[in-house]
């Protein structure tokens, strides 16, 4: 399936602004060398956006070639931050007129990636061969080249064609974890398939050592959980094959009797609360994914057994064993912090687990097995900081509600906002049983102050001023932490007070999900990132909508959203061993495009929306026609991941 197409808009960032400034003047001394290390510290902690604006910054002060250099090490991290828009942006404005060739591939290799990304396969496939054409390219630019080019593969449906680029990138990296790493991606690839089209594949290939692979691979499917049968054949493929580069890596992991053959799972377990206060919620999701599973067209798709945890969070683990006990290959849940603290509290990991939760502990130590994928509003708010930033804001100010979600909400997104340099002017919170939000509102924006200072004129003086209020001008944006009803009420009041002209970025929670022109035209040009579930009406999406909730009661409510978390945790499944042993692939699913990050916890890539005339308009991306926006929904048969390295 194509992933989710991103079409340009015609805004420019203001770093990708800046990293286009050229300051040398003619005949001025050239820029002293410059140092990299905090960019590179950044991007080695996983804060993609940091490294972005760091290069970004030290493009600006560098000339050619060590310039473009900069500008291509900032495409890279944005596209590692998964800002699809702010790279295409970016990548489009480097010149590499005149620059050695290898200047020249690493443009066009990241501007393949960010095609794969947007639906444009064939157009990366001949961004590929251009930089392929280039002269000299050094050993770590034709491995990226053929590592992109198996995504290319992949996003095509043609996993073996990605198994011969990973095989063809081997030659040109040099290492054990390096070599290692690769073979374990091209393996996860391979124990993926059905065994069916293992078996048709390897009477295909001609190539001895992509053959090799195959019948390695069908061996690990065929005898899993038969360790005598497994043995027996794995010592007469090495007899066949003494040479193959497997043996060096792969082999080792199949005899070990550590858990880490990736056999075909016959048996999923779904643990959710569907007894308890949280009923409604769990049901939804239950019904997301199991109306996955009954439109998946998979002969041998594993059987889902349900367990109800009911209400008590501590019995989590107890269910947890018992599906175990059960059978279970694979366990989905539990949904709920406390129940999902309960099961990684005790610390016994037997499956890979999909936790419908992400919390604060790391993943890594309790199992290599162990993945997380939630909803989590923090998350939300860290995103919002990112898209405020990218579209060039710095100073905001920040409206929340006294409660322990506004609380949550206020810390995060501050504590982010902060992180990527930017400032907070103001913060003020605002009490959700009032109507009028009049006396928060003029805190926020300085109005009272203003007033204060009249009323104190005034009385000196003895003479009545006239005066008209108003906002305070040191503000770019105002984040607004609420949901619909109270966000309708605050929006036209911000106007009211004389901040009309002052952007308003919020989380999805300002959306109910069913559009509403009446009700929501107070919410006029509100930011907000939601998922493609919510926002996209046509296309591939609603085909599957149709296809998946028919009569379904509750679309386009908020609890609409935790049926596409069931979805997705469905759909994800067979994409968690690909998305483990590459830290650039993308899933692109109904909650939004999804990444793995190295703690096994599945990160969520907003879409964009602004209110217009009372409806959510989507602003990245611009459906040229129909059918164009797609996401992946193939419910193929998931294999055991192997533990994340």
């Amino acid at each position: 399936m194509k992933p989710i197409r991103w079409l340009a808009i015609p805004i420019i960032i203001s770093i990708a602004l800046l990293a286009g400034c050229e300051t040398t003047r003619p005949g001025a001394p050239s820029a002293p060398t410059v140092n990299a290390d905090t960019a590179e510290k950044a991007e080695r902690n996983g804060e993609h956006l940091l490294a972005a604006s760091e290069y970004l910054r030290l493009a600006q002060i560098s000339s050619s070639p060590q310039k473009q250099h900069f500008q291509l090490q900032a495409t890279a991290a944005l596209l590692n931050a998964g800002q699809v828009r702010e790279a295409r942006a970016q990548v489009d404005q480097i010149d590499v007129t005149g620059l050695d060739g290898a200047f020249v591939a690493r443009k066009r290799i990241l501007q393949a990636r960010i095609s794969i990304l947007e639906g444009g396969q064939e157009k990366a496939i001949r961004q590929l061969d251009e930089a392929s054409e280039q002269r000299n390219l050094n050993p770590a630019t034709l491995a990226e080249i053929n590592s992109v080019r198996a995504q290319v593969e992949l996003a095509l449906d043609n996993p073996i064609g990605a198994v011969r680029n990973l095989i063809s990138r081997e030659q040109y990296i040099a290492g054990k974890d390096a070599v290692s790493e690769n073979q374990q991606r091209l393996w996860k690839i391979l124990v993926s398939l059905p065994r069916a089209r293992l078996a048709t594949e390897f009477n295909n290939a001609r190539d001895p050592i992509l053959s090799g692979w195959i019948e390695l691979a069908l061996i690990a499917v065929e005898n899993a959980g038969q360790s005598m049968r497994l043995g027996a054949a794995l010592e007469q493929w090495k007899k066949t094959h003494p040479t193959h580069p497997a043996t060096t890596t792969i082999l080792s992991t199949l005899i070990s009797p550590m858990p880490g053959i990736s056999a075909r799972i016959e048996r999923v377990a779904l643990l959710l609360p569907l007894t308890s206060g949280y009923s409604v919620a769990a049901q939804a999701v239950r019904d997301g994914f199991m109306a996955m599973d009954a439109a998946s067209a998979e002969t041998d798709k594993p059987k889902i057994s349900v367990y109800d945890i009911g209400g008590d969070p501590a019995k989590a683990p107890e269910f947890y064993d018992q599906a175990v006990n059960d059978g279970a290959q694979f366990v989905v849940g539990p949904l709920g912090r406390d129940a999902a603290l309960a099961i990684l509290k005790k610390g016994n990991i037997k499956v890979p687990t999909l936790m419908l939760n992400q919390t604060d502990e790391d993943p890594d130590t309790v199992s290599k097995y162990l993945f997380q994928f939630g909803l989590a509003p923090e998350q939300e708010a860290q995103q919002v900081a990112e898209r405020a930033y990218l579209d060039g804001h710095r100073q905001a100010a920040v409206l929340y509600p006294q409660t322990p979600w506004g609380e949550r909400m206020m810390t995060a997104w501050t504590t982010h906002w902060q992180r990527l340099g930017g400032v907070v002017v103001a913060s003020q919170f605002y009490n959700e049983a009032d109507s009028d939000y009049s006396d928060p509102i003029k805190r926020l924006l300085n109005i009272t102050q203003s007033e204060a200072r009249k009323e104190l004129i005034e009385k000196r003086t003895g003479q009545k001023l006239q005066f008209e209020s108003r906002a305070r001008q040191d503000i770019d944006f105002i984040f607004l932490a609420a949901d619909a009803q109270h966000g309708r009420q605050i929006k036209p009041q911000l106007s009211f007070y004389h901040a009309a002209r002052v952007p308003v970025y919020s989380t999805s929670h300002i959306y109910t999900g069913s559009a509403n022109a009446v009700q929501d035209l107070d919410l006029d040009g509100v930011v907000f990132g939601d998922m493609p579930w919510m926002l996209v009406n046509n296309g591939k999406m609603e085909e599957l909508r149709q296809k998946l909730q028919r009569d379904w009661a509750y679309a386009h409510t908020d609890l609409d959203r935790l049926y596409a978390l069931g979805v997705d945790s469905y759909a994800v499944l067979p994409q968690l061993n690909r998305l483990s042993t590459d830290n650039t692939a993308r899933f692109n699913g109904v909650t939004s495009m999804l990444s793995l990050d190295s703690h096994g916890r599945l990160q969520r890539q907003l879409t964009w929306a602004r209110f217009s005339r009372g409806l959510p308009r989507l602003i990245d991306t611009s459906l040229k026609r129909k059918g164009q926006f797609e996401i992946e929904n193939d419910a193929a048969v998931p294999a055991k991941p192997a533990p994340r390295s």
